[in-house]
């Protein structure tokens, strides 16, 4: 029952299995990735997850899972993480996105985390004033 994330373009989508979804009341998300400003993976999934209050939307089984917003002094944060799985963590410039942190149950957080290092790198490296801008 791990969260299924797959990187398309610009953009991280997210697909929440059905209990978590039940739980956090949305099937799906997706994420622009030009604000992101950390990738890293959590060995211990409760390490992701910040001292916040739950937003509506926001549902856990102690020690089995948790899934939903959390709101805190830092923004919103969007979590969807099992017990005894790594989570991968994703931060966020908050004035620039939804959501403050991304914390998920993925099934490879070390592949998906190095892949979304790669595409948040060319992002940061693209010409500044479009393709084939002048520098001088």
């Amino acid at each position: 029952m791990l969260v299924q994330a797959r990187v398309d373009g610009d953009h991280l989508l997210i697909r929440l299995p059905w209990r978590l979804a039940v739980a956090a009341r949305r099937r799906t998300l997706r994420v622009s990735l030009e604000p992101v400003a950390e990738v890293r993976v959590e060995p211990s999934w409760w390490r992701a997850l910040r001292i916040g209050t739950p937003g509506r939307d926001y549902r856990f089984r102690p020690g089995r899972w948790c899934a939903g917003e959390l709101v805190h002094a830092k923004g919103r944060d969007f979590v969807a993480l099992m017990e005894d799985a790594p989570a991968l963590v994703v931060d966020f410039y908050h004035w620039q996105s939804p959501y403050a942190r991304l914390a998920l149950s993925v099934g490879d957080p070390h592949g998906l985390a190095a892949l979304l290092r790669d595409r948040v790198g060319r992002l940061s490296r693209a010409p500044v004033g479009g393709v084939g801008a002048d520098a001088s």
